[in-house]
């Protein structure tokens, strides 16, 4: 060994003393089981194959960690197009408040207007009284003639923020109780942080597998209900989370079995699974 070829010290090495711990800080929002149920929504989606996948596991999860039975999980390029135009799955919901939903009241929902969108963004979720509805007639009327009678007081909605692959939104409905709790809010808003990076990656594995649609001729429909069907849901199942009949069902997954050329459920999920298949 020559003299220039000796090992040396590191030029920056770091000589610390620990000091045990950094305390927490006594005015925490969250005590200890919060953040537990957080990670475990977490632990719950992130290893989903896909947006469906994704999705399903996020619902479940806020569904078995936080005791929410009403929940919406929609995806769209921005804010406004997740609410108004977002493909998704629900639960808790009866087709019969859906339908009046679309035919009477969405435009007078607060949660549809541009300061809840700038709201959404910049807090990652608001509650429909933050947003004050009894300003507008129209929103006070939506509030006391439908969500009311209906047993709704309060929900949330939060923004999953995905930078330049889109944004995922959940609506969560808090029944029995006449709003949605601070402590709530604040779970929420962590855990839509906490999901950002996970959404990101599942909202561009989307967009490629969209384009492998395209290619198979599927429509948004169809591409919907055979990625479902291929995570084991049932027709009935896929219904249900859709809103849409079985019958509807049947017929989407019919056209998706003859397009990406396969005869059985079991083939569609293999297809699906494949690295160069539409997931």
């Amino acid at each position: 060994m020559t003299l220039d070829s000796r090992p040396t010290a590191a030029a920056h090495a770091v000589v610390s003393v620990p000091g045990g711990p950094r305390r927490l800080p006594g005015d925490e929002p969250l005590p200890p089981e919060d953040y537990r149920r957080l990670f475990g929504v977490y632990e719950a989606v992130d290893r989903a194959a896909d947006l469906p996948a994704f999705r399903e596991r996020l619902l479940r999860g806020l569904e078995e960690w936080f005791g929410y039975s009403t929940i919406a999980v929609l995806h769209g390029p921005t804010i406004a197009d997740a609410l108004w135009d977002g493909r998704g799955i629900k639960s808790g919901y009866t087709r019969e408040f859906l339908d009046e939903y679309a035919r009477h009241w969405i435009t007078s929902d607060p949660f549809m207007t541009e300061e809840a969108h700038r709201l959404l963004a910049e807090r990652g979720a608001v509650t429909l009284l933050e947003l004050r509805p009894e300003r507008v007639p129209a929103q006070h009327a939506y509030v006391e003639r439908f969500l009311k009678p209906n047993g709704i007081h309060d929900k949330v909605g939060i923004m999953i923020d995905a930078g330049g692959e889109g944004v995922v939104y959940v609506g969560v409905v808090v029944r029995g109780a006449h709003r949605v709790s601070t402590r709530d809010i604040a779970v929420m808003r962590a855990l839509g942080r906490q999901l950002a990076p996970l959404a990101a990656v599942q909202l561009a594995r989307d967009r490629l597998a969209e384009a492998a649609c395209r290619d198979l001729g599927l429509t948004p429909r169809e591409r919907e209900v055979a990625g479902l069907a291929a995570q084991g849901m049932t027709n009935q199942q896929i219904a249900q989370r859709m809103f849409v009949g079985v019958g509807t069902v049947k017929k989407h997954l019919t056209r998706a079995l003859a397009k990406s050329g396969t005869t059985s459920r079991t083939q569609l999920a293999a297809h699906w699974r494949e690295p160069s298949g539409p997931a």
